[in-house]
Formats: structure tokens, sequence, C-alpha cells
């Protein structure tokens, strides 16, 4: 029997102090994403949607859904989203998606796609620098991997560049801008599952399937 296609949907949310002005509507717009992953899996029965969503701030790295499959998801509620102090960024992208490629293994039929969303610059890590994460990146990419850097309140494209990630998106920190950005994610993200799952399921070898995948991942996501 052939292996389903897995797909895992990776969010990497700041929950810096910066973040409470837009703290509701960060809790709605994951919502309303894992709702889109969800009839992303209604539609195509054939695939599998994984979720992972972390929240990271100086106290903690906070792993809410940890690889779970999207039907099984329950909502983000405010309790689980609290902004507070700093933003050790590099940490939290090392971290989660060292972890992400530990699980999905050599599996040729699983993809990942990786979305950042923050508002500032890094300022605490302690385990990761700036050339590791880059390092990292650039060796995932090179496996299919997707990656998307939204950001605010500070230099998104020079950010998202110095990090090796191709797509970036920039939003007004506003409850509309915030609203706005999710909106756009959510109808970008729709847009790439349907062409990866075409790409998939198209007779082809492994290699070709790897170099006609990253051809697609090198197109403008946004």
């Amino acid at each position: 029997m052939e292996t389903k296609m897995t797909v895992y949907n990776v969010i990497i949310l700041d929950k810096s102090g910066s973040m409470s002005s837009i703290a509701r509507q960060a809790v709605d717009g994951v919502n309303e994403t894992i709702g889109a992953i969800r009839s992303a899996q209604e539609k195509n029965p054939d695939q599998k949607y994984i979720v992972t969503l972390v929240a990271f701030c100086g106290c903690e790295l906070k792993t809410i859904y940890d690889n779970v499959p999207v039907s099984e998801v329950t909502p983000l509620t405010d309790r689980d989203y609290r902004p507070c102090c700093m933003t050790p960024l590099y940490d939290a992208i090392g971290t989660t998606i060292s972890r992400i490629h530990a699980v999905k293994g050599s599996d040729s039929k699983a993809l990942a796609l990786v979305t950042i969303i923050t508002d500032g610059y890094e300022n605490a890590s302690r385990e990761f620098s700036l050339r590791s994460i880059k390092a990292l990146i650039e060796s995932y990419k090179e496996q299919g991997w997707q990656f998307t850097y939204i950001g605010a309140d500070h230099d998104v494209e020079q950010v998202s560049f110095s990090l090796n990630i191709d797509h970036c998106m920039k939003f007004d920190k506003t409850e509309a801008g915030t609203r706005a950005m999710f909106a756009k994610d959510r109808s970008s993200r729709m847009r790439w599952f349907g062409r990866v799952s075409k790409l998939m399921a198209a007779p082809m070898s492994d290699e070709e399937r790897k170099s006609s995948l990253n051809d697609l991942n090198s197109e403008s996501f946004f």
C-alpha cells in the first residue's frame, strides 16, 4: 500500500511582551489557520496534515500542539498564549525544526511548511546562533522544506535574508493588520497545499520529485 503524503505544518509564534497588543488577534488567527488546514485534510483524505505550534519568549519554549493530526487539534485559548519578556528567536527556530526533522526522518512523501511569526529582533538566545540557524534552514530547504517569515516592527526582509528564508511578509501590528496578515498566510498556504498535492501525486522518481519541489518552493509564496 502506498504511504500517504504527510505535511508537517509548523508554526513558531513569538509571545514576547511586545506581542501583548495583538494577543487576541494572534489567538484568533492561529485558530482560523488551523481551520484552513483542517479543510485541506477533509478535501484530501488520502493525505495527512500534522500541526505543531510553538510559542516562545525568554521564559519558555511552549509546545502547544506537538505533531498532532489536525483533526485532533483543539482551539487555542487565551490561557495558552500569554505574551511576556524577551525574544529568543534563534533558539525557538533551531529547537523546533530540529525536533520536527527527527520525527520526519527520511520519508520522501513527507514535507514541512514552517511559518515564523514575530514582531522583533532576536535578543535572548543561548543555544543557537545566526550562523547555526542559517545552516539548518539551508539544509532542510534542500530536502524540500518550505520556510516563511512573517514580521512586524523590524526590518523583515533583512532578517529573512539573514536566515536564508526566501519568503517573507511584513504586517502592521494593529488589529486589522494582524487579521489581514493571517488571512493572506491562509490563502497562500492553501494554494501551496494544492500545488504540492499535484506534484506529489505525479509519477516520478524521488530525485525528480525533489527537484520539482525545490523549483516550486523557489516561487513566490505570498
